[in-house]
């Protein structure tokens, strides 16, 4: 396992000044965003020229790229699904593993759920024709908020290229132990947003409270559960809510999310 860290959280810089910070912080890797008023690190462009253009800079930092974000809205229509499709190219050129989405749909609603699980189908054969991988996050009041509504895309869309994104902070909103879900999911995990969450009285939470090892998810078990079920793909900090903070102020951000991390590893089995 390899700690990572999406973009993100320096939405303010380049692609270029990104991926250094990543880099002082000492992350292993990135997973690089692409979402209206978050971040855009990445183009949906496969042209040679900018294919090679963020390869050297991934190169130039000695950092892997994990993990392409989409950011989309929720509406499941062809121009999301061809944004979808337009992505996975990207990821393809760039020989980046996963395609990392959320999840939308309306929690409970077993139209609705029917629709979600479709759309994710569709991008899934797309995804396979070029050997990326769809990873795919619970997320609150979404048709896969949980355990139980992960394994039920799972089943439904039956597919080798789809993929889980563990999100602690959303299984434990949606009622679901993070570290059993890991258990339960094994080689369907296939890449991991790591942020705390802290007790429900304090949602929504703050971006420190987001921080790893600044709230009440039990790291040291959900990371020994990564390991037992063999999991060797990124451990990636995703703290979200920074964009409008100085850039120092950020890079303390990853840079404890990085050490306190770092420490857990350590004491697994």
């Amino acid at each position: 396992m390899k700690l990572g860290c999406n973009s993100v959280i320096f939405s303010q810089l380049s692609l270029d000044a990104a991926l250094q910070h990543i880099a002082w912080a000492g992350f292993a890797g990135a997973e690089l965003c692409h979402q209206d008023e978050w971040a855009l690190h990445i183009a949906l462009d496969t042209s040679q020229y900018y294919i090679d253009h963020v390869k050297n800079a991934a190169q130039k930092y000695n950092l892997e790229l994990f993990a392409i974000q989409i950011g989309l809205g929720p509406v499941r229509n062809e121009d999301n699904f061809n944004v979808l499709v337009k992505t996975l190219d990207v990821a393809a050129k760039l020989n980046i593993p996963v395609v990392t989405m959320r999840a939308f749909g309306k929690a409970d609603d077993k139209e609705i759920t029917k629709q979600e699980f479709k759309f994710i189908k569709r991008v899934c054969e797309q995804a396979e024709s070029r050997g990326v991988i769809l990873g795919v996050k619970p997320h609150g009041g979404a048709s896969v908020y949980n355990a139980a509504t992960v394994f039920q895309m799972v089943d439904a869309v039956n597919s080798d290229s789809l993929g889980v994104t563990i999100d602690p902070l959303h299984l434990t909103r949606g009622g679901s132990d993070p570290a059993d879900t890991v258990l339960k999911l094994g080689s369907k995990i296939v890449h991991t947003h790591f942020h705390d969450c802290p007790p429900p009285q304090n949602y929504p939470e703050t971006t420190e409270q987001q921080t790893p090892g600044r709230s009440n998810i039990d790291w040291i078990k959900l990371l020994q559960n990564l390991k037992d079920v063999g999991y060797k793909r990124a451990l990636d900090v995703h703290v979200i809510g920074a964009c409008s903070y100085p850039v120092a102020r950020q890079m303390g951000i990853a840079a404890e999310a990085k050490g306190y991390l770092s420490r857990c590893l350590l004491d697994l089995k």
